[in-house]
């Protein structure tokens, strides 16, 4: 994800709904109501004034003069996405040709075989006006590329009306980046046709682009696989009897497939309130977000409703003119047929690594290859050792932990037998971890809720949480005042006290934090010596007061040539130390520049040790360990039984195992609310296959 920025990135709109604090319950419905109606109304008004935005998509992309050509159809305005409107399709004296009715979403498709030198124009009639459209200009030779998904087959027709005809034109189709087919027409004939199998493929969307003899892409086409051989349902298994509050439900879960097979994947599970969360079977879900919308330019709308029944034609006719009307936005032939895609900067990760490299701490400074080992200090100590190639690079991983533990990395030049101090003249520096790509939104948030829909229920249950506060403040007791006073201590007299800690002397003459700079790590250690008053940097020399500064890091007198290289990332705080101040340092007599890596202490809660070179210890950030989901225990909880349960959300669950040896078994507690609630299980099944399914139970 790191290599292809935020184009393989997810993206969920998310409403968040308040009631406003000036306004009781009752008031918010009675605005929200009346802004509704004024809203219909004025939708009803204007709807006359609505002029469809009507656009042309031909099948291959260009209209050619002779050969049958297909054009899809589709109106923008989400006001005539359920509105039947009636059209016809005209040359430009008015002759009709063809005559069409507009389906949902929209969408719409006409077919013929246009003249050259001759213009058309498709007519939409609205509340009796009739609105006119130009169709794209004619072109009067070229190439037409006509595909078809029968289930079994892609049945793909290739035209031309050049001279030579389909000679030498190269036919290419791919998913996801990968080739599946080929072909060079060697003979001169104006067309030819051709069967593409689907049942090696997978589900999704398929590319096909046809090059002229020339090598330039001339006709595009894209092609929904819905292969019924990769067909996985889940199965959820619940009790049969009636539903109580706070009861235990038990679920099973199990994945099949088409054979009727236990396919083995990882499932997520959630089950709410569907009150409070309306469900609606069209909206997106993990198939149609892999299958469908990742791989297409612009929203696709009711995604969800093209995976609803798996045999239905109209739902597979709409769908193909989705294909005929979305533009592909994740590959470029250019890359896929010249096979020059870029190296990936980031390999595949399976866990986190450890990079860094190893220098000599005395002349000459340069990396080198030396013996090091790397502790893990947690519960359980873990150690493994490495030598550093030529140039000192190292690398340890992958490893799988949580949270943050305390981490030790040694170095020596020989080997850790050796008890002689000059093998240990290293310094250790190590890589800070790669910055995660920005994520930029391609377009503005439209809201594809149904508001009524969703504030009726969103109040519903506000009035219910309302009244259990109002029974529970009339249960509970008030007791005596009590004040606690306290002063909290200011993060920055936090930090000047750990900095403080670390280098063991008050204030200095002056201190850059490389917090406090925007873009410090960009920099190299002189660029931001040369930021503080009264310092001059010279080549690799830094002089205070026009004699040449003492140069310490992390306490210990190096040579100015030690930090050749050293990246303003690896820096915590540089201070510069002048007359009376510079007294805690030896040779410090013409001022010193004192500096302070992010391998010491500073922002970790141990006290700060001097350790000897070759040795540097760090805290080391693991993967995020997800909270655990609320779930009351109803049986067995005895806090459970004095308080209302008012949970809209019963259970979460984000990752459950399915098998082969058995169905996966699941519990939760319903709530005190009663009514209507879904089950919603999506997930991916071992062979990269994605599964999506749902129930519900009714809570008497």
């Amino acid at each position: 994800m790191r290599n292809r920025g935020d184009v393989d990135f997810f993206q969920k709109e998310i409403s968040i709904w308040a009631t406003r604090k000036t306004d009781s319950i009752q008031n918010t419905v009675a605005n929200t109501n009346e802004a509704t109606q004024n809203i219909s109304a004025s939708e009803q008004d204007n709807f006359k004034l609505i002029r469809p935005d009507l656009h042309f998509y031909p099948e291959g992309g260009v209209l050619v003069a002779g050969l049958k050509n297909k054009v899809a159809l589709k109106i923008k305005n989400k006001a005539f996405h359920n509105v039947v409107l009636k059209g016809g399709l005209y040359e430009s004296n008015g002759t009709e040709i063809f005559n069409f009715k507009t389906l949902p979403y929209g969408l719409g498709m006409v077919s013929f075989i246009p003249e050259s030198n001759k213009n058309y124009y498709a007519t939409l009639d609205v509340n009796g006006s009739e609105e006119r459209y130009d169709l794209p200009k004619v072109i009067s030779s070229g190439y037409t590329l006509q595909a078809t998904n029968n289930g079994k087959d892609i049945l793909i027709n290739v035209s031309s009306n050049t001279e030579s005809g389909v000679k030498g034109t190269f036919l290419v189709g791919h998913q996801r980046g990968k080739l599946f087919f080929e072909k060079i027409q060697k003979s001169n004939k104006p067309s030819y046709s051709i069967k593409i199998p689907t049942n090696e493929l997978q589900d999704g969307i398929a590319h096909i682009t046809l090059f002229n003899s020339d090598g330039n892409p001339v006709c595009e086409r894209l092609v929904f696989i819905d292969n019924p051989t990769n067909n996985l349902s889940i199965a959820i298994h619940k009790p049969a009897k009636k539903t109580t509050n706070r009861q235990k439900v038990d679920i099973a879960l199990e994945v099949t497939n088409s054979a009727g097979e236990r396919a083995p994947s990882y499932l997520s599970m959630a089950v709410r309130d569907m009150t409070a969360v309306p469900y609606n079977t069209r909206s997106a879900n993990i198939k149609s977000w892999l299958l469908l919308n990742s791989d297409l330019r612009g929203n696709i709308a009711d995604p969800g409703y093209f995976f609803e029944k798996e045999d239905s034609a109209q739902r597979r006719y709409l769908l193909d003119l989705i294909m005929l009307t979305h533009g592909w936005r994740k590959f470029t032939w250019t890359t896929i047929l010249n096979d020059s895609i870029q190296p990936k900067e980031f390999n595949v990760e399976k866990g986190i690594h450890v990079r860094g490299r190893t220098k000599n701490l005395k002349k000459p400074y340069e990396f080198k290859t030396a013996a090091t080992r790397i502790s893990f200090l947690g519960a359980n100590i873990h150690q493994e050792t490495q030598q550093a190639d030529s140039l000192g690079n190292f690398e340890y991983g992958p490893f799988i932990f949580f949270d943050s533990i305390p981490v030790l990395i040694e170095a020596r030049t020989t080997n850790f037998q050796s008890t002689r101090s000059r093998d240990r003249n290293l310094l250790i520096m190590v890589k800070p971890p790669a910055a995660s790509p920005i994520v930029v939104r391609p377009e503005p948030i439209q809201s594809s809720v149904d508001e009524e829909k969703y504030v009726e229920g969103f109040l519903k249950i506000n009035r219910y949480i309302d009244q259990i506060n109002l029974e529970y403040n009339e249960k509970r007791r008030m007791l005596d005042e009590v004040i606690v006073k306290a002063k909290k201590k200011e993060e920055l007299s936090q930090r000047e006290e750990a900095m403080l800690e670390i280098t063991g002397y008050p204030e200095p003459s002056a201190r850059i934090i490389m917090d406090d700079i925007t873009g410090a790590a960009s920099f190299d250690v002189y660029d931001l010596i040369r930021r503080i008053n009264g310092v001059l940097v010279y080549g690799n020399e830094v002089w205070i007061r026009g004699s040449a500064a003492t140069i310490y890091l992390d306490g210990m007198e190096i040579e100015p040539e030690f930090l050749d290289g050293m990246p303003g990332s690896e820096i915590s705080f540089i201070d510069a130390l002048k007359g009376v101040e510079a007294s805690v340092f030896p040779n410090s007599g013409n001022g010193v520049i004192a500096i302070y890596s992010n391998t010491g202490s500073l922002g970790t809660s141990s006290r700060h040790i001097k350790r000897k070179p070759g040795i540097i210890d760090f805290k080391g950030h693991g993967f995020y360990t997800a909270r655990e989901f609320f779930a009351p225990d109803h049986i067995n909880g005895f806090e459970e039984l004095m308080k209302a349960d008012i949970r809209t959300t019963l259970h979460w669950e984000p990752q459950i195992r399915s098998t082969v040896e058995a169905p996966s078994e699941v519990s939760f507690f319903t709530s005190d609310t009663k009514g209507d609630f879904i089950i919603e299980v999506e997930g991916i099944s071992d062979d990269g296959i994605p599964v999506h399914g749902w129930t519900t139970f009714t809570v008497e």
